[in-house]
């Protein structure tokens, strides 16, 4: 026995040796469970979780080897981000649904992000009326230069502050992000100038997209999304593209490297621009990331690339047999199908998407080919012969199944690493557009069809 609680007492010195301790009270989530979870690049990760005593008391204990943002997530109630940072410290919350009552006892990180958070608004609040009041005082010099002054000084305020936080915080790193965050979505949302936009530019090309400070901010997704989106303001195909491009090239660079968080950015952009449409651009990553002799992509990743580059907007989409003997229609192949538009889905029966794809597709199919000549070819990834023939037995279009799920040869031919997956195509099979369900089919139909 006492060997036992010997084992018992070094095992609890050795979990605490390793991390370190959240303490505090929240009076209003008694017997409440508390989780706290971390950032990796794109994924949340659970770092700890604990539940609060009958006084809303708790202690949580987080990995000394996280260093960056959490979100701590109180159940049935609010969410607030803290930095972790090899910090001991406490947290009193009298009410939940007040920011202003939540204080940190012995934790320069938060103090320093609560303190810069409050300069940055206070200052973007005064930004906004000082820019307000400077063209009504284009014909008064004296107040126009006070004006102009007193803009430099507000934009700087957040920047001193940042230059006076000590080596080593994290606060430091997580401000800068989070300030470049804001002030993208300021632009998107409120000013909407290029002469922002070119800042942003300078701003982006300055991100260490290798930093684990921002691999654990939980930021990565929002920034690239807002910059991206920001550079839509120069309306200009051409220019959008060329400027996207320019910005694939930053990460790529930053991140040549580190071919895993490499990877990450890429198929999440990649993706993304192929939703935008921009399409220039996405097969820019998809052509460097497929050449890169030291790339190591997963299937997935490769499928994801391949499509593009094999099945690009242009290109002539592969032919599918149709060899089934029970298949609905009287054509051996796609090839043979003489409508004007020839839609090929790949789904499954157990796929929720294509649960709720499926009805809408059915629905639309007879309008549709009345009204565009067009024709559709379903490719199921089922393997389950009867769960197939059980859920598509009323298609009204022409379904295929050879059970051979994702190794069935479209799917490999098409490289389909996803389910739905829609493509269109005309009569000689040239990849019109990559469709992303029944309402975008629709549409593009209706807008192009008259061209």
């Amino acid at each position: 026995m006492k060997y036992l609680l010997l084992f018992f007492f070094f095992f609890s010195l050795f979990k605490i040796g390793n991390a370190q301790t959240i303490q505090g009270t929240f009076p209003q989530a008694k017997n409440t469970e508390i989780v706290v979870k971390g950032f990796e690049g794109f994924i949340e990760k659970e770092l700890t979780k604990t539940t609060t005593d009958s006084m809303g008391n708790f202690t949580l204990a987080y990995p000394k080897t996280y260093q960056g943002a959490a979100l701590l997530q109180i159940q049935n109630a609010s969410s607030v981000i803290v930095l972790l940072n090899h910090e001991n410290f406490e947290m009193q919350w009298q009410n939940l649904q007040d920011f202003n009552t939540l204080k940190f006892n012995n934790s320069k990180e938060n103090e320093f992000f609560a303190k810069g958070i409050i300069i940055n608004q206070e200052a973007e609040q005064k930004l906004a009326g000082l820019r307000y009041l400077l063209p009504l005082y284009k014909n008064s010099k004296t107040n126009e230069n006070w004006l102009q002054t007193e803009i430099k000084n507000q934009e700087q305020s957040f920047v001193k502050f940042i230059e006076r936080l000590p080596k080593g915080s994290y606060a430091k790193d997580y401000l800068t992000f989070r300030k470049f965050l804001g002030d993208l979505q300021l632009t998107n949302e409120r000013y909407k100038e290029l002469n922002r936009v070119k800042q942003h530019e300078l701003a982006f090309t300055k991100i260490d997209f290798a930093s684990d400070a921002l691999w654990c901010s939980g930021l990565l997704k929002e920034i690239l999304i807002g910059y991206y989106q920001v550079l839509e303001l120069f309306q200009d195909k051409e220019l959008i593209a060329k400027k996207s491009i320019e910005a694939n090239e930053v990460w790529l660079k930053s991140l040549e490297n580190q071919p895993t968080k490499q990877h990450e950015i890429a198929e999440f952009c990649f993706t993304m621009l192929e939703k935008k449409g921009l399409t220039k651009v996405s097969e820019h990553i998809a052509l460097v990331m497929l050449n890169k002799d030291n790339c190591h992509l997963s299937d997935k990743q490769t499928d994801l690339f391949e499509q593009y580059r094999k099945l690009a907007i242009g290109k002539t989409a592969p032919n599918i047999v149709l060899e089934n003997k029970e298949q609905r229609t009287k054509n051996e192949d796609l090839k043979s199908l003489p409508s004007k538009y020839k839609l090929v889905v790949f789904g499954a029966s157990w796929c929720p998407q294509c649960q709720t794809d499926y009805p809408s597709l059915v629905g639309k199919y007879k309008k549709l080919k009345e009204s565009h000549n067009l024709e559709v070819v379903y490719v199921s990834i089922d393997t389950d012969k009867n769960a197939f023939d059980e859920y598509y037995k009323e298609a009204p279009f022409v379904t295929f199944c050879d059970s051979k799920g994702w190794e069935t040869q479209a799917a490999k031919d098409y490289h389909v690493f996803a389910t739905p997956t829609y493509i269109l195509l005309d009569k000689e099979l040239k990849i019109l557009s990559k469709i992303q369900s029944p309402e975008h089919l629709e549409a593009w139909l209706q807008a192009n069809t008259n061209k």
